[in-house]
């Protein structure tokens, strides 16, 4: 199995390096196509490079086969690099597609939501991530979600802690207390750089819808505000009880220590979910997850979308890959080995292992969507790499005034960029 400790390394690679190639490919294949479509070819870009995501990609592929058998399915990864300018390609929804329609380097795809009804089936929030200047641009095909606390439940099991009791953040460390005083060290995991700023992502969260749609819009300008010092001195309390190594430690080790016992807590997306698995504890039985505290209500997404280039070489195989992603068929064949769950609203769940399932239940009933900052959608790139600059820094001074003042600082100065206005209500 490729390191899941390189996945998102790979994932800024890949998106740094397919926008030179798209940027410089273009324009060569648009004046030297030839005037009559090659229908037997479909290349599209992506970064599943795991076993798991390998397997849900070969799963879509093959639907996509079944209907299309006469086509050469070419799916290329950042390992494997392409001069051939893709027919279309994997982004995150929100802020990270944008570059693309602004540089004039992706085509509409209103057809395809008409023709797949999407809009009867896509909730508004995800709807809107998906649109610039009034039009689709991509589809989706997966949503994680970000705001998770795992646990190893043996241990709170012999501590005497209920998890569906820790939904405030003094209840959760009033448990870390109880954890620590019971020879558990270091009762919370936590690893380097994006870890960190997720971590910071979701206590913002935990402040309330308002604060949280403020601050993904770039209003949260004063250093003062009372709603980010709290977030500050949350974050700050939380890496009082949190390994001491975690500025060397990727995220999938850090998981890996709940998984072990070492620790009790680890605040991770849901693909945490996958080295479970891969550990072979079950869910609810010997590990479990519930909402950070204070974010029981919401939904932070993460979310997978194909988009269309222009001038490409295949679009009428284009469309038809578009479509076979954006259909209940389609998604349920990808979403339950990949371990993410569809942004349909008509998902069959009973295709779905227990998690995965649990985790539709919310998303079909949440009061509240979150675009995450952290994973590209809700913020602008320059705000998320700033954020990843200040927060690790942060957790090595503790100095809050500074975090505050640097936060906001930065966030005034670039108050250009901050060009979609989210409404999360």
């Amino acid at each position: 199995m490729e390191p899941e400790q390189k996945k998102l390394r790979e994932k800024l690679i890949f998106l740094i390096l397919m926008t030179l190639t798209i940027i410089g490919v273009l324009t060569f294949y648009f004046l030297n196509s030839s005037e009559k479509e090659d229908t037997s070819v479909l290349v599209f870009y992506h970064w599943w490079t795991s076993s798991s995501e390998q397997n849900a990609l070969h799963a879509l592929v093959d639907i996509f086969a079944d209907q299309y058998p006469n086509v050469t399915v070419i799916p290329t990864s950042i390992k494997g690099g392409s001069r051939q300018t893709p027919d279309s390609f994997e982004a995150h929804a929100g802020y990270e597609s944008k570059p693309y329609f602004e540089q004039d380097l992706l085509s509409p795809v209103d057809n395809i939501w008409a023709s797949e009804d999407l809009e009867k089936v896509i909730s508004p929030v995800v709807r809107s991530m998906c649109k610039f200047d009034g039009h689709y641009y991509s589809v989706p095909i997966s949503i994680h979600r970000s705001n998770l606390v795992w646990y190893n439940k043996k241990i709170l099991d012999e501590t005497g802690i209920n998890p569906a009791n820790l939904t405030s953040w003094d209840s959760f460390f009033a448990a870390c207390d109880k954890l620590r005083a019971n020879n558990i060290t270091y009762p919370v995991q936590i690893g380097k750089d994006w870890t960190e700023s997720h971590l910071f992502e979701a206590i913002i969260a935990s402040q309330g819808i308002n604060f949280y749609e403020n601050w993904i819009n770039g209003k949260i300008t004063s250093s003062t505000d009372p709603k980010l010092l709290k977030s500050l001195e949350i974050f700050k309390k939380y890496m009082g009880y949190a390994n001491m190594d975690y500025s060397s430690l990727e995220w999938n080790k850090a998981t890996e220590r709940v998984i072990n016992g070492y620790s009790a807590f680890i605040v991770m997306t849901d693909w945490a979910n996958e080295e479970f698995n891969l550990a072979e504890m079950t869910y609810n039985e010997d590990y479990g997850s519930f909402a950070v505290p204070g974010t029981e209500e919401m939904y932070g997404l993460i979310i997978d979308t194909f988009l269309l280039p222009k001038y490409i070489q295949h679009p009428t195989n284009a469309e038809r890959w578009l479509r076979v992603v954006a259909s209940k068929e389609g998604q349920d064949a990808f979403n339950p080995l990949q371990g993410s769950i569809s942004p349909r609203l008509d998902t069959n769940v009973s295709e779905y292992d227990l998690y995965q399932r649990l985790a539709i239940f919310d998303f079909l009933s949440v009061d509240y969507m979150l675009p995450s900052v952290v994973h590209g959608s809700g913020a602008p790139d320059e705000f998320r790499a700033k954020l990843d600059e200040i927060i690790p820094q942060f957790a090595v001074d503790g100095d809050i005034s500074k975090a505050a003042t640097a936060l906001t600082d930065y966030t005034a100065s670039i108050s250009e960029k901050f060009t979609t206005e989210w409404q999360l209500k």
